[in-house]
Formats: structure tokens, sequence, C-alpha cells
């Protein structure tokens, strides 16, 4: 009888020491966010060097700028916003892909169907390419540098129409030529879904407008309250098995109280990673956004589940 407890005891050690081991490796294989996004504003008072320590910690390596300009506010009038930026994410080897212009009243002039998008989207180029080379004039002295980013999301109303998918396309691919000229970098774009086009739809249209450079983020629409869980897998699993260029789903970490975004609870995160996740090949994510991450200890609980 005690050598058959003996043995029974070492049994159970021995799988004890397995499961341990087994969760151990499943958490240092987690780590699924990236890449954070933060939307500039004037009022923020930010500790960059504490920020990116933090960002290390949690093993995020990409910071995504939405903008430098936003309608008349210009963040880029010298180098003392860029520069601190670039100067502490080097420190801790992470990568700053810098937004152009974010022109303020975007939505609303897409949505008149009367608006002369060929013209509106040539006057976004023009005032992108001039913001592009006063970014790089601070930025190409920085290894941290690592891309452009361009706010102008595409979504699935604004640009059903055929004759706005060519003007669209044509747009991104001038806009490509002109910061290529300017610097090598990858370009980033995002869009989001709301069920007006099928999957299928949103995502050929993606196929056919962006040059085969262009790194497309996906948002996951949950937290803008565009579409359910059950809709937004079905948009990513279509990303997955048909956008074969590179993407990268994005995390909302953000929910609308009384018309205000807040920050979403801890299990609201793992709810929408593990649907990207289990929807796509993909296991690294982006998150919207670096204001909401650190708040309500998000970013606590984030690294306390999935980091080392």
């Amino acid at each position: 009888m005690g050598v058959f407890l003996l043995i029974l005891f070492r049994v159970l050690f021995f799988l004890v020491l397995i499961f341990f081991s087994s969760c151990s490796l499943q958490k240092r294989e987690k780590n699924p966010i990236g890449i954070l996004f933060y939307q500039p504003l004037l009022k923020d008072k930010i500790d960059w060097d504490k920020s990116f320590q933090k960002m290390s910690d949690c093993k995020i390596d990409k910071l995504i700028l939405q903008w430098s300009r936003f309608g008349v506010v210009d963040f880029i009038k010298d180098d003392k916003w860029l520069t601190p930026i670039l100067q502490n994410a080097q420190k801790y080897n992470i990568k700053v892909v810098i937004g152009l212009y974010g022109d303020d009243r975007y939505f609303k002039i897409l949505e008149d169907r009367k608006t002369d998008i060929k013209k509106y989207l040539n006057s976004l180029k023009r005032i992108n390419i001039a913001q592009a080379k006063k970014i790089y004039a601070i930025a190409r002295n920085y290894s941290s540098f690592n891309g452009w980013y361009i706010y102008d999301e595409i979504d699935d109303t604004n640009f059903i129409e055929p004759n706005r998918q060519i003007y669209l396309k044509e747009y991104l691919q001038s806009i490509t030529d002109k910061l290529d000229s300017i610097s090598l970098k990858p370009i980033y774009i995002s869009g989001y879904f709301s069920n007006h086009m099928t999957p299928k739809e949103y995502v050929k249209m993606f196929v056919s407008i962006t040059p085969q450079k262009y790194i497309l983020l996906v948002q996951s629409g949950i937290g803008a309250n565009l579409v359910n869980y059950k809709n937004s897998i079905r948009y990513m699993k279509e990303f997955d098995k048909s956008f074969k260029r590179e993407f990268i789903p994005i995390v909302e970490g953000f929910k609308f109280e009384n018309s205000k975004a807040v920050a979403i609870d801890f299990k609201s995160l793992q709810r929408q990673i593990k649907l990207l996740q289990d929807s796509s090949k993909i296991k690294r994510v982006a998150l919207f956004s670096f204001r909401y991450f650190f708040t309500k200890e998000l970013s606590k609980n984030y690294c306390n589940n999935y980091i080392d």
C-alpha cells in the first residue's frame, strides 16, 4: 500500500509540474498586444520616459501617432513635441509610426454625396505631403522612426460607390509615391466596417485599392458599437482568408457611456483579444488606444495576465 501511494504521489507531482510548465509556456507565447495607438491632444501632459518604460514592460514594441496635425492644430511647429517621443522610444527600443494630417471634417465631408471626392482627396494629399516633409526633417535622426500612418480611415459606408473607390485608389497610390520619395518607410492605414458591405465585398475593396506595401489595421467594431461579436468574427475571418498582405486586427479598448468614450474593463479586453486571435492566424494585435490602456489599471491587469 505504501509503495502504491508513493508511486501515486510521484505521478501526481509529475502531472502538476507539466501543468505549471505548460501554463508558463502558454503565458510566454501570448503577449498579444504589439501596437498602441495614440491620439495627440494639446491638453496632454505625458511623461514619455515612464510611458515607454510601461510599454516595454508589457512587451508592446510599437506606437502609432494617429496624427501630427489635426484640423488647424499642428504639433510639428517645431521639434519640441516629436523629439521627446522619438528620443524616449529609441531608449526603450520601441518603434514609432507617425501620423500625417487628420482633417477634423473628414467624415462629414465624405458623408455629403455632393462632395467632389477627387478634388477633396487631392487637397488632403497636398497637406499630407507637406506634413510628411516637416516630420522627416526631425524623424530622420532617430532609429525609432518606423513609418507613416495615413489618418483617412476606409469604411464600408463612404466608399461603397465604384467611382469613389477609383478616386481613393488613385489617391493612395499617389500619396505612396510621394512618401516613398521622402523615405522608404512602411505605410499604415486603418479601416472599419458596419455591415454596409458583406465581408467579401469589403475585403475585395481593400485588395483592389491599397498599394502592395500598405500595412492594414482592421478595427474590431465592438467598442464603437458598429457590430456585435458574431459579425466582427465574420469580417476578421474573411480578412484572414482573402487578404494576402499584412493586416493587423485592432482591439477597441473603449466603450461608450452617456455618449462618452471610456476605457473597457479587463474582462472585455480579454474577450476581444480572444475573438481576434480565434478569428485569424495573427496572434499579435493593436490596441486603440494608449489613452484607455493606461486607465482603470487596464495595463496592470494586462501585464499580470499576459506577460511573464
